[in-house]
């Protein structure tokens, strides 16, 4: 649904949708493992928590803002659909695929029990 955003000009969507997409994984991921899920959506905070390696810390953090900034207009100086453009929607889309597939050893086994 990220990606669709981004085909209708639904750039702050996108990010958010990114987002929420690596929030959910991440969470799951402390199910599978059968930790306690945090009640946060500092996905950031859920990385580290998760012992992530650096590279997929760094793609984390940069869409962790993304969550309050695209939800709530309020929070920023300018309405969120002009501060994203395709650009960085496709950027956010692309980090958040580049952690699920980090991440594909800790719920293949998961998904293939489905």
């Amino acid at each position: 649904m990220a990606e669709r955003n981004i085909d209708i000009n639904g750039y702050d969507i996108a990010a958010f949708l990114a987002h929420q997409a690596v929030e959910k994984l991440l969470k799951s991921i402390f199910t599978i493992e059968g930790k306690a899920i945090p009640k946060i959506h500092y996905i950031d905070e859920l990385a580290y928590q998760l012992s992530l390696p650096e590279e997929v810390i760094n793609d984390v953090a940069d869409i962790t803002a993304d969550y309050t900034f695209a939800r709530y207009p309020d929070v920023a100086e300018h309405i969120p659909y002009e501060e994203y453009d395709e650009d960085v929607a496709r950027d956010k889309v692309e980090k958040a695929k580049r952690v699920f597939d980090a991440l594909k050893g800790r719920y293949k086994a998961v998904e293939s029990e489905g």
